[in-house]
């Protein structure tokens, strides 16, 4: 274990399996690496608060991006190193319009309370949408006043149109807008919008400056859309089996999220890379 000096993994669908675990190989590899000094970096579209709803402190990792790069904190002493969001002017502009779009829309509150949210919901129809607001209902408000806004963290826009989609991706080109595979019925395409330049790729960048970690000596593991951004930047790049067809075309492939992933990888060597 020589050459790698870091590792970034994503959580769900990924390092997390289907039962909303990590496996027993895999925790066990993550403390292997931490004992081989090699920097273990989570990169989630989750909220801290989502992220503690699965793990604790004691979690064997060294850094924590979340709300896909919003966030960063150094998991040793807890304290959150980097912080992004959205200002209060362009929170208005994009709200009003996502409603003039009768787009169902959600706009998070600023870290650390990006759990937290007022929303706008028009279909009569949207499993996702019902999900999220059924798990947060203590956390949550309908939108109704459009006047007054705060900063944000992003909005999350769970839209069957495409057509619809990519017109907001052209009019608000100057933010940062992900796609991402629903976390929740694995079917379901979001579409986030984060504050400028704001993604997992542009955080890893970041913080393997400050850690004077060249990304020629870092490792990649993901699974979706909003991964490319980190995994078009590591040394070396893996997906899980479950990835999207053309992930597994353009990454070197691991095992699925099921099967331990990260210890498949583990087991290649990771001093080979």
């Amino acid at each position: 274990m020589q050459k790698t000096k870091a590792i970034i993994i994503d959580l769900d669908g990924t390092l997390i399996n289907d039962n909303k675990k990590v496996s027993k190989d895999d925790l066990k590899t993550l403390k292997t690496l931490g004992k081989n000094n090699i920097i273990r970096i989570i990169a989630t579209g989750r909220s801290l608060y989502s992220f503690y709803e699965v793990f604790d402190d004691k979690f064997p990792i060294d850094y924590l991006i979340f709300d896909a790069g919003a966030g960063i904190m150094d998991f040793k002493t807890k304290k959150l190193i980097s912080l992004k969001f959205i200002k209060s002017k362009y929170v208005k502009k994009i709200a009003k319009k996502l409603n003039e779009l009768k787009l169902d829309f959600q706009i998070r509150d600023k870290i650390p309370d990006s759990h937290k949210y007022k929303y706008k919901i028009f279909s009569k129809e949207n499993t996702d949408f019902n999900t999220l607001n059924a798990i947060y209902k203590k956390h949550i408000s309908e939108l109704s006043n459009f006047d007054n806004f705060k900063e944000a963290t992003r909005f999350i826009c769970i839209s069957k149109n495409t057509a619809i989609i990519k017109q907001i991706e052209t009019e608000f080109n100057e933010f940062s807008i992900i796609r991402a595979t629903s976390p929740i019925d694995r079917k379901s395409i979001w579409m986030e919008i984060y504050p400028t330049g704001v993604n997992k790729g542009s955080s890893l960048i970041w913080l393997c400056n400050s850690l004077n970690i060249s990304l020629k000596k870092t490792i990649g593991l993901g699974n979706d859309y909003n991964d490319i951004d980190f995994l078009d930047i590591c040394g070396t790049s893996f997906v899980v089996e479950n990835a999207p067809g053309f992930l597994k075309k353009k990454y070197l492939k691991t095992s699925s999220n099921n099967d331990s992933p990260l210890s498949y990888i583990d087991s290649i060597n990771f001093g080979d890379f």
